[in-house]
């Protein structure tokens, strides 16, 4: 049987959580890292980090507030978003994410 898993993710923008609909009206929703830390002692099973500006903005994801958000939880981290080449995936997966993945076309 099939073990149904928990997966949020922090739709992110300018290193803030934001909360809306189909990206429209985004509303504050806090800090990242706290937010990481709830779902953390919460129970989720994996986290999904969605940097949702950097690739209509053209940047690479915020490595920062990534980083310190591996660093608050102990669960699989997803990053999404913002990565232009296979160089800079890799360069988001240390010190803790355990997926990137590039949505950016190059």
């Amino acid at each position: 049987m099939l073990k149904m898993r928990v997966i949020p993710c922090l739709d992110v923008m300018d290193g803030r959580v934001v909360k809306g609909v189909n990206f429209v009206n985004l509303v504050d929703a806090g800090d990242p890292v706290e937010q990481a830390k709830l779902y953390d002692a919460a129970g989720a099973d994996e986290l999904t980090f969605l940097d949702i500006t950097a690739s209509h903005e053209n940047r690479d994801t915020l490595y920062d507030v990534v980083s310190k958000t591996a660093e608050a939880c102990f669960m699989p981290l997803t990053v999404a978003a913002g990565s232009a080449n296979r160089t800079t995936s890799a360069s988001c997966c240390w010190p803790g994410p355990t997926r990137c993945r590039s949505t950016r076309r190059p």
